[in-house]
């Protein structure tokens, strides 16, 4: 179990009640299919993904976006228990969809890029020394199934 300081909480927590899942979420999906193509074969019921371009206005990426970014509320809202709050989409992913794991680890990149573009000054070093801790606990858990 992962110990969080009282620091790290509030800067989680802070800097969760900030974003928008509805921006970042999409933004940062966009970017891993973009940055990372090999992941978009996770995606062939999206449709029309073979232009940088076609993802940006793909109304099912930002849909997941918001999606996945929602899902990090369940995170937030279990940090002493994360493992346990992403058991069931650790399975999913490992079972059913078979998503490699290090793709979560790219899309927790993803994500602090574009956490990082939203706030800038703000998203200080201690800030993001916990929300990058918090996203490593939060990939681990999802790729708990595969160990």
């Amino acid at each position: 179990m992962v110990q969080w300081t009282d620091a790290e909480r509030s800067a989680i927590t802070s800097l969760w009640s900030k974003i928008d899942v509805g921006e970042i979420g999409p933004q940062a999906l966009t970017r891993l299919l973009i940055v990372y193509p090999w992941t978009q074969r996770h995606f062939t019921s999206f449709g029309n993904l073979s232009t940088n371009a076609a993802i940006l206005g793909n109304t099912k990426v930002a849909e997941h976006g918001k999606t996945v970014m929602g899902g990090l509320e369940r995170a937030v809202k279990n940090l002493d228990d994360i493992k346990n709050a992403y058991t069931a989409l650790s399975v999913k992913h490992s079972e059913k969809l078979h998503v490699d794991p290090d793709n979560f680890r790219l899309l927790a990149e993803c994500i602090s890029v574009c956490v990082a573009a939203k706030f800038g000054r703000q998203f200080t070093a201690d800030a993001q020394e916990a929300w990058q801790k918090f996203l490593a606990v939060v990939v681990s858990a999802l790729g708990r199934q595969y160990h």
